[in-house]
């Protein structure tokens, strides 16, 4: 009886044959998907992959600013900067943003923060302008004046072939404003030159 019940056909031996040929390499590819991370691994690290990509461009436009230079302390919000131009990575391209400056001391370089736009058809870059790193000076102190200023703009965000945008670009500019004092409004020119990294 011991030997009727340990005792297998040829045909069982045959099934669990076919059962560890198709195993093996079921193990196997289990075992390398574990090891690699799976298809959501592969699909991650598709989406989270950057380039770095050159970024320069030149924009032109007018800015509205409300200066206030009573007494030994000045101040000035940049209520509206718009303009337009071209660039690398987007092309044809409006710049659109404000900001403002925060001194006790009405000698330059004045500080300057700010954030703002880059639209173009291929896409938009979103950025913040550094305070510690960018400034601006006019060439008087009463009347039509020219400011000179640069910075650093950081880089925070972006869409179409700047999605994901990240990274420092530096700028530098003039303006022409009417007056140093109350709404005043001018025209200015601006270069940016840095390196952005995009997903894609």
């Amino acid at each position: 009886m011991r030997q009727l019940l340990h005792r297998q056909s040829p045909e069982g031996k045959v099934s669990r044959r076919r059962k560890l040929a198709v195993a093996g390499p079921v193990v196997v590819l289990t075992l390398a998907l574990v090891a690699w991370g799976g298809p959501s691994a592969v699909a991650a690290a598709s989406a989270s992959a950057t380039k770095s990509v050159a970024f320069t461009g030149q924009y032109s436009g007018k800015i509205s600013v409300l200066i206030d230079n009573t007494g030994t302390s000045a101040s000035a919000k940049i209520t509206s900067v718009t303009g337009s131009g071209k660039a690398t990575l987007i092309g044809a391209s409006k710049v659109k943003g404000s900001g403002s400056t925060k001194t006790t001391s009405t000698e330059c370089p004045i500080p300057f923060t700010g954030k703002g736009t880059l639209t173009g058809a291929k896409g938009k870059i979103t950025f913040s302008v550094t305070e510690s790193k960018s400034s601006g000076c006019s060439n008087g102190d009463s009347g039509a004046v020219k400011v000179t200023f640069s910075g650093v703009a950081v880089a925070s965000g972006g869409t179409g072939v700047a999605n994901g945008a990240t990274g420092s670009i530096k700028f530098k500019g003039t303006v022409n404003l009417a007056g140093t004092s109350g709404p005043t409004s001018g025209s200015y020119k601006a270069t940016f030159k840095g390196t952005l990294k995009v997903k894609g």
